[in-house]
């Protein structure tokens, strides 16, 4: 395994883009096959990205090292959302709730170090890995099926405590992306059969959803598609010199920023230029001209933020000036 994945750069800034995207579309079958896939993969790469030398202090070393660069600009963010979180409301009306529910974009952050967490107990406890890949397939599966689309009160779901549970979907890929970076997969792989399985499980999805099975069918070829298409990411393109596309490699810079503040410009446009705040009535060629604004705008903020060292520092995590 290389120790430099310049494909990754380009694939980062692809699936940025992609995001900000579904948040621009409306309800479609378009943004249907989008979610699919571009989570999925965006958690297998943040996985991916995770060496063992990372905990080398532990994992409180690793959130002290984490807590400027990720965690402080995160809480930032938060309360910066906290108001349309509450509806404008006041904040005595703030519940415990809003707290380990963020605004709706908010729910990656903490995700994310509870699958770091999770690599971390591979190496702090010799776990197998083929144990806790086998167990957050099987919760990823069950989510998709009970929870996805359910109507339940948030209080009364499993694991309420742990927040969003679309995070329960994405951790098999999280560990997934660790342990091909980390060489604790030992199954060699070639690209003739890695692309025929994406080919392949892609096409059946099609077929299901056209024919309006059940999730608990679609599911598998879910997981076999998304499993497929991670590999193909990792082993294939991460150590090439692809997709290094200049605009690519700008959202990639910028990711952090643009995830987090993204949603100021998307909310501010879609309430008082387009006036359809719950994006119901909106075209796809609409919602596409909204995402370029969005970027443009958010790129734009981005720049302001980086004038000052402490909006730089405190509000994109940046600790290099």
């Amino acid at each position: 395994m290389p120790h430099k994945f310049p494909g990754l750069d380009g694939a980062k800034g692809l699936l940025v883009l992609l995001v900000v995207l579904t948040h621009c579309l409306p309800q479609s079958m378009i943004l249907y096959f989008m979610y699919f896939f571009h989570m999925p993969l965006f958690m297998a790469i943040s996985g991916f990205l995770i060496k063992v030398t990372t905990f080398e202090n532990g994992y409180t070393g690793y959130l002290k090292r984490m807590w400027s660069r990720l965690i402080l600009p995160w809480i930032i963010a938060w309360a910066i959302f906290l108001p349309y979180r509450l509806n404008w409301g006041p904040i005595t009306q703030l519940r415990i709730t809003d707290v380990i529910y963020p605004y709706y974009h908010l729910w990656y952050i903490p995700s994310y170090l509870i699958g770091s967490f999770l690599c971390y107990t591979i190496i702090r406890w010799n776990w197998k890995p083929w144990i806790l890949l086998l167990i957050t397939a099987l919760i990823s599966v069950i989510w998709y099926n009970v929870y996805r689309d359910n109507h339940v009160p948030v209080q009364n779901l499993p694991l309420y405590w742990l927040g969003d549970k679309r995070l329960f979907s994405y951790l098999f890929f999280f560990i997934t992306g660790f342990a091909i970076r980390n060489k604790m997969i030992s199954i060699k792989f070639s690209l003739t059969p890695v692309l025929a399985t994406l080919f392949s499980a892609f096409l059946l999805i099609v077929l299901l959803v056209y024919k309006h099975e059940s999730s608990w069918i679609i599911v598998w070829p879910y997981m076999f598609f998304n499993t497929s298409l991670v590999i193909f990411v990792m082993i294939f393109i991460a150590p090439n010199n692809w997709l290094q596309n200049k605009i690519l490699l700008l959202i990639n810079k910028n990711s952090l920023g643009i995830y987090l503040y993204h949603p100021l410009l998307q909310t501010t446009i879609y309430t008082y230029i387009v006036h359809d705040k719950d994006q119901k009535n909106i075209t796809n060629l609409t919602a596409t001209g909204v995402f370029l604004a969005v970027m443009l705008g958010t790129l734009g903020l981005i720049w302001l933020l980086k004038k000052w060292w402490v909006t730089d520092k405190y509000f994109l995590g940046n600790l290099k000036r």
